[in-house]
């Protein structure tokens, strides 16, 4: 039934989140949005409700069988939990949620969104964030208006919304030639701690202009100046080797293969940050990682990333094996992939919102949490502020210090904020009602 129903269809490559847990891959993202008055918590589930309806493929939970996970629908009420990010810890996907293996919850002005990697990636799930916001500030009585950006109750939902979108590469043959042979990298083995233990969360906020303005002067886009400092600022205190630092990046798929899917559908590519620039300015360190960066995003790459992990994951999933060893494998596979790289940067992007609801949404953030490494970077912006959200292990400070050193010699001026970050567990053997 799960391959046949759209509603409980998913991708190929995200059902090996299933498989692992919190403290193995950040497989629980966090969304945060500020609002401007207080979050009432019977708008907000009633909103929850209401997306729910439009985005019926989130209304599903995951079980365990003696060889796998498998989804099936889940029909019990939506919830909306009191959460402030460190004082109750949830497990997304058991009672807590009601089964979902999505979250909202709110604290005073707040309102947080996470959900299970294996059902979404970030510009999908932000898909059912705008709709969730919208349909709040309606329930609410403000005036707003869908200017056509938002999946709202006035459209209708597809089938192609839980496409798997790696289907388009099925039966297709894609050339690895040109992928750079990635060295061994830079990693911080000084970094200690409990697998379960919380992290510290620093956002840096500045003005895009600052960066765009930047950015533009020299030929070369934001990320190709973000991800060279914070590699750079982990070089110094790390690195000093003839190793290279190397930032784990996702790509999003969308571009390439234009879908409605608001399952996960991303590839990884890795970006270093060569010892040889130690000793460049760094407007020529930003132009060499644009050229890089152009040169490992060729089409015919970023499909054959996108098959191969896939086509792995998939044949994992469906392989005949005890579930426990089965979990055991996967987590294996995660963690030896991840471990590859220094750190992870993720850039989600632009969160847009139709004009009419800009004045009650104040700020809008994503965190990725480290899990098994020592730092994630993720990038978001929302109207004119761009956010840059570390999270680590320790509470060392260098890093974050060094990269906000960084871009206030470009003329950036960023502003920060830390905080602890105990990350909403997962458990797949928790999971269902």
């Amino acid at each position: 039934m799960t391959m046949n129903d759209p509603l409980l269809r998913t991708d190929s490559y995200a059902k090996i989140f299933l498989y692992n847990t919190h403290e193995t891959v950040a497989c629980v993202p966090r969304h945060t949005i500020r609002m401007r008055d207080k979050v009432r918590p019977d708008k907000l589930r009633e909103a929850v409700e209401q997306a729910l309806l439009r985005f019926p493929h989130m209304m599903l939970t995951a079980e365990p069988t003696e060889t796998a996970f498998r989804y099936r629908r889940n029909v019990q009420p939506a919830v909306v939990l009191p959460f402030d990010g460190v004082s109750t810890r949830y497990t997304i996907g058991s009672k807590d949620t009601n089964g979902y293996l999505f979250l909202v919850g709110y604290h005073d002005k707040t309102i947080y969104m996470e959900y299970q990697h294996s059902i979404s990636d970030g510009r999908g799930f932000e898909e059912f964030i705008r709709c969730v916001l919208f349909q709040y500030l309606k329930n609410c009585g403000f005036p707003v208006e869908n200017d056509g950006s938002v999946r709202g109750m006035d459209t209708r939902w597809s089938p192609e919304e839980s496409a798997n979108g790696y289907e388009q590469l099925a039966d297709r043959e894609f050339s690895p030639d040109g992928i750079w042979k990635k060295p061994e990298a830079v990693h911080a083995p000084e970094v200690q701690w409990g697998a379960d233990g919380s992290e510290v969360v620093t956002e840096v906020t500045f003005p895009f202009s600052q960066l765009h303005d930047y950015a533009k002067s020299i030929g070369v886009s934001p990320l190709s100046v973000l991800a060279p400092l914070m590699m750079k600022a982990f070089d110094d205190k790390f690195g000093g080797t003839d190793k290279p630092v190397i930032a784990e990046i996702p790509v999003d798929l969308r571009p390439l293969l234009p879908t409605l899917t608001t399952r996960y559908f991303i590839c990884f590519i890795d970006l270093p940050y060569f010892p040889e620039y130690r000793d460049l300015p760094n407007d020529e360190v930003f132009r060499r990682t644009k050229a890089f960066l152009k040169d490992q995003m060729q089409r015919e790459q970023l499909l054959y990333r996108a098959k191969a992990a896939a086509d792995r994951c998939e044949l994992l999933h469906e392989a005949d094996m005890p579930l426990a060893e089965k979990m055991q494998a996967a987590q294996k596979v995660t963690t030896d992939f991840v471990l590859e790289d220094s750190f992870l940067i993720t850039n989600v992007g632009r969160f847009a919102l139709p004009e009419s609801c800009r004045p009650y949404v104040l700020d809008y953030g994503a965190i990725l949490p480290c899990a098994v490494q020592p730092f994630a970077l993720l990038i978001s912006s929302y109207g004119d502020k761009m956010k840059l959200s570390v999270a680590q292990r320790d509470h060392d400070m260098q890093v974050v210090e060094d990269l906000c050193a960084g871009l206030r010699q470009l003329g950036i001026q960023p502003e920060t904020l830390s905080y602890p970050f105990v990350v909403t567990r997962y458990n797949g053997l928790e999971c269902g009602m």
